[in-house]
């Protein structure tokens, strides 16, 4: 073989050694890039199976969640609306429903149980389950029963329910105004009431009629008492009604007698002793000594009265000064609510404001009291007759000191008694009892405020609930304020006399009435919690309870421990609402303030004064409205519905003889009483309108107090309604078995990924 042969020949075997090399190398490439192909689309599969598997817990986690939830206490459920989870394990429920759900081929629902499911996509080993943090209904200040119970209460139909409330709070609103104003009235006229003391006494020192506390003292035969020492015992001129400045014919009769004209008197005297002086006489005549000795004591009495008189006239002035801005603020305050009152009770206390205005020296009065100018008078008297009594304090001895006393006449030139008048048109000898009056006015508060309204026949329940341990309540916030009780009321329902005008004032509807919620979203779910309580909750006139206390609804209202002293609590409110609804009538009326007028005009028959008989007008219209009340209470207590506005045809009680009303002959008209037509509330709808005026989050917690209660005593004695779980936040670990990426790459030193962990939290509630 020539050597170009061989040449040619050795470099064809090296190109196909070379071609193999190539071929190779392109194996081996394309083996590593579908390798590495066949890797990713493993690992993508495991990244989508992971991402299925923690949507899968997180599915299944809610579910077990909602699972947990699902076991609520049943009694909380079934009696009253609620849920709550209550003896459960949460951690332990929420693995068991996991492990369920998380490996299927355990179950059994898949099949065999030996059989392998293990290529089950998204199973996972649930490797904890840590409760973080739970929600038990009593958190958030009751908040989260109360809207549990507004859901409730949804359920039920409240339209009618609703509409009678919401007229009943609209007439009492329009009442509300009134009242207050009458109390405003009141405040002003029991602060005046401090000048009648030294009205009286003024009365005693310039007039000589004698006053005690209770204003004039008549005698025996029906006549006036009097004094020998005042002021106008020392007259100018011959006494008449008129001259005397008294325009009182009884008073003038009486006083008539004991005045002294003064200057006709002294002038006699002079004239007598210079006619015995001239004809020579003695100066021991009987007439001049019987003369000057009537001089003499009535200069000495005007004197010394007059001196009295003056330190309670600045009294008076003082007074004037530091009432004088009450009065002026309770004018103001009455123009601006003049459109907000009854037209006729406004009338009525304009002419109480024009009496009350005299008193403070207001010059549009009625009548106005001068205090300045009668001081100024008094002064001057003294200065007049302070001379004339030291001139005459010793009796002349001899002719030349007779003569000294003449132009005694002319030394009275000064004494006037201008401006020193009193009104005493009002006073008149009374025919009326006046102890009597008063002791039955007492017997009407002090022998229980609630008693004479219940029947003889009725026995209230005496349930309490004071030894349950742990009641709602005290892990909520109390209202302290009680709406519903009059000030000074004891636990047996007596008040004391002192505190009878207090009773009448209107602060229990003006506070009540300021407590309805603003909105009308509020006002709605209020109605709605109403209506929850009215459906769960039972009453004095529920006969088919079946709690612990009888008397449920009360207890919202009023949180006393026992049914009866809830009962009475309900009772005095509704006789307060009723009270106060009659007195607007009372004073409304034409007819009944004539009434009421006249009464207080006989039994003040002796008191000058005319701020008094308005204050006991006020007092006997308020008797009167209570009195008519108590039957009104009696009527409903027996289950029968009276109307919420008082009219001239529902008022059911005559003046006279009703202070005298019996109890026995109360509750014999009342279950006889058939109403009228109008607007009429039960006792069931006065609870449930003092419920719409309560603070919700004091009723929620008092009823959860109902309820815990009454699951204690019929289910579960150890039931805690604080340890009712309400929701929950949990988190969960577990372990995800993997499939397609369990494989290690021989000389890599990488490890086999055999799983996957994954989280998931929830947070669920009712």
């Amino acid at each position: 073989m020539t050597p170009c042969v061989c040449a040619e020949v050795c470099t064809a075997g090296t190109r196909r050694s070379r071609l193999r090399e190539m071929d190779g190398a392109v194996t081996i490439l394309m083996t590593v890039v579908t390798v590495l192909i066949l890797s990713l689309i493993l690992v993508s599969l495991e990244s989508a199976r992971q991402q299925g598997a923690v949507a899968m817990l997180r599915l299944q986690v809610q579910t077990a969640a909602e699972s947990v939830l699902g076991e609520y206490y049943a009694p909380l459920f079934d009696q009253y609306g609620l849920y709550g989870l209550y003896d459960v394990d949460i951690a332990t429920e929420m693995q068991a429903c996991l492990e369920a759900s998380g490996r299927p081929e355990q179950s059994g629902k898949y099949g065999s149980p030996d059989e392998d499911r293990s290529y089950y996509s998204y199973a996972f080993d649930v490797s904890e389950v840590a409760l973080t943090k739970t929600v038990k209904l009593l958190d958030g200040g009751g908040a989260i029963c109360r809207n549990q119970m507004i859901e409730e209460g949804a359920i039920s139909g409240i339209q009618e329910l609703a509409e009678l409330l919401l007229r009943s709070v609209k007439m009492l609103k329009e009442s509300e105004q009134s009242v207050e104003a009458l109390e405003e009235q009141q405040k002003v006229q029991r602060e005046l009431a401090a000048f009648e003391s030294k009205l009286l006494r003024l009365t005693q020192l310039i007039d000589g009629i004698q006053t005690d506390s209770s204003g004039v003292v008549f005698q025996d035969d029906g006549k006036p008492a009097a004094v020998a020492t005042f002021v106008k015992r020392a007259v100018t001129s011959p006494p008449t009604a008129s001259s005397v400045k008294v325009n009182n014919a009884m008073f003038f009769e009486r006083m008539e007698p004991a005045y002294t004209d003064v200057v006709t008197l002294s002038g006699e005297l002079c004239y007598r002793i210079r006619y015995l002086a001239d004809a020579g006489g003695e100066m021991t005549d009987p007439v001049v000594r019987l003369v000057y000795g009537m001089l003499f004591a009535a200069v000495h009495d005007s004197l010394l009265a007059s001196q009295e008189a003056i330190p309670v006239i600045d009294e008076l002035i003082s007074m004037q000064d530091r009432f004088r801005p009450l009065v002026t603020s309770f004018e103001t305050y009455l123009t601006n609510c003049e459109s907000l009152i009854d037209e006729d009770i406004y009338k009525s206390m304009q002419e109480t404001l024009r009496i009350l205005k005299g008193y403070v020296g207001a010059k549009d009065s009625v009548k106005t009291y001068d205090f300045a100018k009668m001081k100024a008078t008094l002064q001057r008297n003294i200065e007049v007759l302070r001379p004339i009594y030291e001139k005459m304090l010793n009796p002349p001895i001899e002719l030349s000191d007779w003569h000294a006393l003449g132009g005694l006449d002319r030394m009275f030139s000064g004494y006037s008694i201008e401006g020193l008048e009193l009104d005493y048109t009002t006073v008149r000898k009374s025919t009326a009892d006046n102890t009597s009056f008063w002791a039955k006015v007492k017997s009407i508060v002090t022998g229980g405020i609630t008693g004479g309204a219940y029947d003889p026949d009725i026995e209230l329940s005496t349930t309490s609930i004071r030894w349950e341990p742990e009641l709602p309540s005290t892990f909520a916030e109390e209202d302290v304020r009680s709406l519903y009780v009059f000030p000074g009321l004891v636990e047996d329902g007596a008040l004391s006399v002192s505190l009878l005008q207090e009773l009448m004032k209107g602060n229990l509807l003006h506070a009540m009435l300021n407590r309805i919620a603003n909105g009308v979203e509020e006002l709605s779910e209020k109605l709605l919690l109403i209506a929850y309580f009215s459906t769960h909750m039972s009453n004095f006139r529920d006969e088919s309870s079946r709690g612990v206390l009888h008397y449920e609804q009360e207890y919202l209202l009023f949180g006393k421990y026992r049914d009866d002293q809830n009962q009475r609590s309900a009772t005095l409110a509704i006789l307060g609402i009723r009270t106060l609804m009659n007195i607007v009538h009372v004073f409304t009326d034409s007819g009944k303030q004539a009434e009421t007028l006249a009464v207080a005009a006989e039994l003040l028959s002796a008191v000058p004064f005319p701020v008094a008989i308005k204050v006991v007008q006020y007092l006997i219209a308020v008797v009167w409205a209570i009195q008519n009340a108590y039957l009104e209470t009696a009527e409903i207590l027996l289950g029968k519905e009276v109307p919420l506005v008082v009219t001239t045809g529902s008022f059911q009680l005559p003046l006279s003889g009703s202070i005298l009303m019996s109890r026995e002959k109360r509750i014999e008209i009342a279950k006889e009483y058939q109403p009228p037509e109008g607007l009429k509330l039960g006792y069931t709808h006065y609870l449930l309108l003092f419920m719409l005026l309560r603070d919700s989050d004091t009723m929620v917690a008092r009823a959860l107090d109902l309820i815990q209660t009454n699951i204690r005593a019929e289910f579960d004695e150890d039931f805690r309604i604080r340890d009712c779980v309400y929701g929950f936040e949990a988190g969960v670990t577990a372990e995800v078995a993997a499939l397609y990426t369990s494989f290690s790459v021989g000389g890599t030193g990488l490890d086999r990924i055999t799983s996957y962990t994954i989280h998931e939290d929830c947070a669920l509630s009712y």
